[in-house]
């Protein structure tokens, strides 16, 4: 296993002034942070050294079925929960706006606004 120490901006609601990362280096796990990343640390400046686990194993991913297993359940308990009495026609409804959805397919998101700088 290895591990990341990198220098990143870490003020949510300040705009970043330079790169998001200034620097960063893969060491060997339970190492301590590099000195090429400590030397650019400046207390109080926004910037703050992080550590990332990196792991070797893959991200197992859920098929299509499982997918659309779930959102349908998650739909079901939703509706039943908020309105038990109209709930055969919300889930309807619901199930007839979205079917990809609700087939397990994956839409593809633009990224979220606090990425980048």
């Amino acid at each position: 296993m290895k591990w990341r120490y990198s220098l990143r901006w870490r003020l949510p609601r300040t705009p970043c002034p330079g790169p998001q990362e200034l620097a960063s280096e893969v060491v060997e796990a339970g190492k301590p942070a590099p000195e090429s990343v400590l030397s650019r640390w400046v207390p109080g400046a926004g910037y703050a050294v992080c550590v990332d686990f990196l792991d070797e194993r893959q991200v197992k991913r859920r098929s299509d079925e499982r997918k659309a297993a779930a959102r349908r359940r998650n739909l079901e308990r939703r509706v039943n929960r908020i309105a038990p009495l109209f709930a055969d026609e919300f889930i309807r409804r619901e199930l007839d706006a979205r079917p990809a959805y609700f087939q397990g397919k994956t839409m593809n998101m633009p990224p979220k606004g606090g990425e980048s700088c």
